[in-house]
């Protein structure tokens, strides 16, 4: 498990130096911050209670490939929120809670008007580290962290909000495969765009 999680980190680290070298070859390209919320469907109880959600932020840089496609690369920090449980078994009460730190390489197709609002459907697949907390009244604390391969699927809306600058609204949906069962989140993000 170790050796998957050493490639998929190395991979990510060689293809984001292609593509700052790339980058760095012309002009053209966006620099990126989001804001926005994040929320995960997964059941943590067994009585249909998942994590209360959290506050999302990050950073990306977008090259164009064509008037339409961009590709590029996110970085997130996500925050899915936590929950507080009781264990009637032992009895006990504690709060479970998770995060996720996201390195994305994605592609993102414009459609629409290239100076005016227009509509833009986005993918990406890479590294998704998954952090896990449990903290019990009776048992000692169990955390967890796992480094997996994850992908995201979204779309949104892009309006200038000056000659440079775009202002992006924009809603994904991110699966990753952890040990056990899957994790899956929706994101909602606000986006500010800066042309370099």
């Amino acid at each position: 498990m170790k050796r998957i999680h050493l490639a998929l980190v190395l991979a990510t680290v060689f293809a984001l130096g292609a593509f700052a070298a790339i980058a760095n070859a012309g002009p053209v390209g966006k620099l990126e911050a989001n804001l926005g919320y994040v929320k995960s469907s997964n059941d943590m109880t067994g009585n249909d209670e998942s994590l209360g959600g959290g506050i999302a932020f990050g950073v990306g840089y977008w090259r164009s490939a064509s008037p339409m496609v961009s590709w590029g690369a996110e970085m997130s920090y996500d925050n899915l929120g936590s929950l507080d449980y009781v264990d009637p078994a032992t009895p006990s009460t504690g709060t479970v809670s998770s995060h996720v730190l996201r390195v994305e390489p994605a592609m993102r197709v414009n459609f629409g008007s290239l100076v005016g609002p227009s509509f833009f459907a986005q993918g990406g697949a890479g590294y998704y580290g998954v952090s896990f907390k449990d903290e019990n009244s009776v048992y000692p604390e169990v955390s967890d962290s796992q480094g997996k391969f994850g992908f995201s699927v979204g779309a949104g809306v892009g309006f200038p909000v000056g000659p440079a600058t775009r202002m992006n609204v924009s809603g994904h949906y991110n699966s990753v495969s952890t040990e056990g069962e899957s994790l899956h989140y929706l994101a909602f993000r606000t986006g500010v765009s800066f042309g370099l």
